[in-house]
Parts: structure tokens; sequence; C-alpha cells
């Protein structure tokens, strides 16, 4: 995992090498931006390699908030740093396996935090009102879930990639209002089955190896912009 946040950021650095000037163009080289918003979030099939179907681990749809700081590479290209991080709680549905007698039983349902680190990629769209600004987006990065006050305390990584769109409005060159919609799906591995098998009084007893899934989230966030 610090190797991709290593990697996004040397690539803002590289962007912001390779911008022109701020006085070049009616146009500002970076952008901080406060974001908060809703997450939509999709369940967690724990799927043996098989095939078969050993139970589910539920994510609720919940709050969000983060940030990102964009780095202009032209008056319509640009690159972002983007963190954002869900609250919200995960339940398990069914156990995947019965745990060995001497384990301590853990909740199946808790707290849980899920942290999204990106490095996207816009390009921006004129049209005849040059307050506003439609994007298009891409990225990719890490999503690190936490489990936290009840639940199971571990964390676990994966990578993770986003494409989306939004609108930029700016009533004055300094300041600004976005929204966007992105799908972030996150690539779960069969590495990590133990931590998703840990809920619910599994523990290490756990003995299903689980295959890969995508775990689906749908991310509705708006805020200000401050350009400089």
């Amino acid at each position: 995992m610090k190797r991709i946040w290593a990697i996004g950021a040397l690539v803002l650095l590289i962007a912001s090498g390779q911008a022109p000037p701020a006085s070049a163009g009616d146009f500002a080289r970076f952008e901080l931006q406060p974001l908060a918003g809703v997450v939509a979030s999709g369940s967690v099939p724990l799927t043996s390699r098989d095939g078969e179907r050993v139970g589910t681990f539920a994510v609720d749809s919940s709050a969000s908030a983060g940030a990102s700081l964009t780095v202009y590479l032209n008056e319509l290209d640009a690159v972002e740093g983007l963190w954002k991080r869900q609250f919200t709680r995960g339940t398990l549905l069914e156990a995947p396996a019965a745990p060995e007698p001497d384990e301590a039983t853990v909740p199946a349902s808790g707290a849980l935090s899920i942290d999204q680190l990106h490095c996207n990629f816009l390009h921006h769209y004129r049209l005849p009102d040059p307050r506003v600004r439609p994007y298009v987006t891409g990225g990719l990065g890490v999503t690190t879930y936490r489990g936290a006050r009840g639940l199971w305390k571990d964390s676990a990584s994966h990578f993770s990639f986003a494409i989306g769109g939004g609108v930029k409005y700016f009533p004055s060159r300094r300041f600004g209002i976005r929204g966007e919609a992105r799908w972030s799906p996150t690539l779960l591995s069969a590495s990590d089955s133990d931590f998703w098998c840990r809920v619910g009084g599994a523990g290490t007893a756990c003995r299903v190896r689980l295959r890969a899934v995508l775990q689906h989230q749908l991310d509705l966030a708006g805020g200000f912009i401050l350009r400089f």
C-alpha cells in the first residue's frame, strides 16, 4: 500500500512541475476541495473457490467525508489526489465457518470505516458559459477496511479503481462548487479471506478460502473548491 501512495505522490509532483504558470491562460494551477457525501455500498459475497455461497458480509450505505488536491496539466486536463472515508457498519448475515470451541466469539455487527486513497485523471469540457465545467474522471488506488468498537480490530487494504463524472461551477476565479458521481469497486483477494471470516465468531478457524470478488460502491459527493 505504501508503494501505491508513493506512486500517487510522484504523479502529482511530476504534474506540478509540468504545469504551465498560473498566468498562462485564465485558469488556476491548483484546486483544494473538501468533500462530503453519501456512499451506496454493495455487500461482500463470501463464496468459496468451488462456487459455494458460504455467507454474506453486508456493508451499510452511509455518509462519507474527504478532500482532494488537483493539479492542472493544461486548461482541460488534470491529475488529482483523493482521500475519502466512509463511516459505516458491517454485518455478517451468515457465518462462513464454525469457530473452534476455545475461541472467543466476535460480534457479528459493528462499526466499520472504509478509507479510499486514489490518484485520478480528470478531463474537463468547455461550455458556452465559462463558469460551468463538466468533467469525466478515472483513477486507481487503495481501499482500506478497518473494524472497530465491537466488530473486530483489524484492517485490510485492497486495490480499487473508479470511473465517473461531475460538474464544477465557478462564480469567481478563486472559488467554486463541485458535485460528482463515481463507481468505485474494490477487488477483494482470496489471500485476505481470514479478514472477513474473523467476524461472527469464526476467528482464525475459518477454513474457507474465498475467491476474488468485487465490492461495489456508488459515491455521490460534493463540496466547495479553492483555486490558487
